[in-house]
C-alpha cells in the first residue's frame, strides 16, 4: 500500500505536471514511476523492483534530469550522455535488483504449473 502511494503518488504526481513533462517524459524518471508503482501490485516481487528503483532508475533518472535543464533535453536522450561509463555502471547495478525479480517470478510461475499439473485432491469422509 505505501509503495503505492510512493510509486503511482508522489512519483506519478512528479513527472506528469506539464513543466516536469517538459523535462522529465521519456527519461529514466517515466519508467521509475511505472515500476515503483507495481510494488504493491505484486507484492514480494516488489524486493526487486526496489533494487532496480533505487540503484538505476533513480540515480540515472536523475542525472538525465539536471542533464536535461543544463543542457537540454536532447542531450539527456543522446548517445553522449548514455554511453557515459557512469550510465553504463548504473545500468549495470540493476542485474541485482532484476536477479530478485526473476526468482520471484519464476518461482510464482512455478507454483502456478505446479498447481495446475499436480493439484492436490482432498478426500470427503462420510
Amino acid at each position: 500500500m505505501h509503495s503505492c502511494i510512493v510509486g503511482a503518488g508522489l512519483l506519478g504526481f512528479l513527472i506528469n505536471p506539464p513543466l516536469s513533462l517538459y523535462y522529465m517524459q521519456g527519461l529514466n524518471l517515466t519508467p521509475l514511476h511505472g515500476h515503483t508503482a507495481l510494488f504493491g501490485v505484486y507484492g514480494m516481487l516488489g524486493i526487486g523492483l526496489a533494487l532496480m528503483a533505487l540503484l538505476t532508475l533513480l540515480p540515472l533518472g536523475t542525472m538525465q534530469l539536471l542533464a536535461a535543464l543544463r543542457h537540454g533535453y536532447w542531450y539527456a536522450r543522446s548517445a553522449e550522455f548514455m554511453q557515459q561509463p557512469i550510465v553504463d555502471t548504473l545500468v549495470w547495478l540493476r542485474v541485482p535488483g532484476d536477479v530478485v525479480f526473476s526468482i520471484g517470478a519464476l518461482s510464482l510461475t512455478w507454483f502456478f504449473i505446479r498447481l495446475w499439473l499436480w493439484p492436490k485432491r482432498e478426500t470427503v469422509s462420510e
